[in-house]
């Protein structure tokens, strides 16, 4: 039996190649990719409206580059259980991950990682939201939806879609619905300035590899 796979590029790597190759031109030194990307999503969450904060630097490029190292990513039906465990497994308290999980603030996901939660009720979905959903998923696999309201803003309307079931995968909605990560959602959705606090430590003092 043949499989096919999906493989979705990323893209914009030549912008960090350009910004590696100029900061060794004036550095006089290797500066590495990890680095660069580190500090480029510190300032991407910066210019969108979120906190400034800094973190450690003199992190090391890898030696390989293995589709099976993918498995280490947290799956988009994880529930909270499943989540607390593999973020535990990297330092991070289920505080520390519901406040990471505030970068789902900016950005989309695709039908294909939710488009299981609309083939049979799920309770924990806002059955207009659904409605929502189904019409992204009627474009294809590949059709966008954003987490929240403002795709490009970092700001706390995510946490708000989670505490009126408008989480868009399950790995987001579960965050409200688990009694072990309700309150951490219902502190930091009515408080912008919670997450703004809650992101840069989580962020910033430990880092997911």
């Amino acid at each position: 039996m043949q499989y096919k796979m999906k493989v979705f590029l990323l893209r914009g790597y030549e912008i960090i190649d350009d910004i590696k190759e100029e900061l060794e031109r004036q550095c006089l030194g290797v500066v590495s990719c990890a680095d660069i990307l580190a500090l480029a999503d510190r300032d991407a969450v910066f210019f969108a409206g979120g906190p400034v904060y800094d973190i450690p630097k003199g992190r090391k490029d890898g030696t390989r580059s293995k589709i099976e190292d993918t498995i280490n990513l947290p799956s988009p039906n994880f529930n909270a259980s499943d989540l607390i465990k593999m973020f535990a497994q990297h330092g991070f308290s289920a505080q520390e991950m519901v406040a990471l999980f505030g970068a789902h603030t900016i950005g989309v996901a695709r039908c294909s990682s939710f488009k299981n939660r609309l083939t049979k009720v799920d309770p924990n979905l806002n059955s207009e939201f659904a409605k929502t959903l189904s019409r992204t998923c009627s474009a294809g696999d590949n059709a966008e939806q954003p987490f929240d309201e403002t795709r490009n803003d970092f700001d706390n309307l995510y946490f708000n879609a989670l505490v009126s079931g408008n989480g868009v995968l399950t790995s987001n909605q579960t965050l409200f619905t688990s009694p072990r990560t309700r309150n951490f959602v219902n502190s930091y959705a009515p408080k912008p300035s919670l997450i703004l606090l809650g992101f840069p430590t989580s962020h910033g003092q430990n880092e997911l590899a």
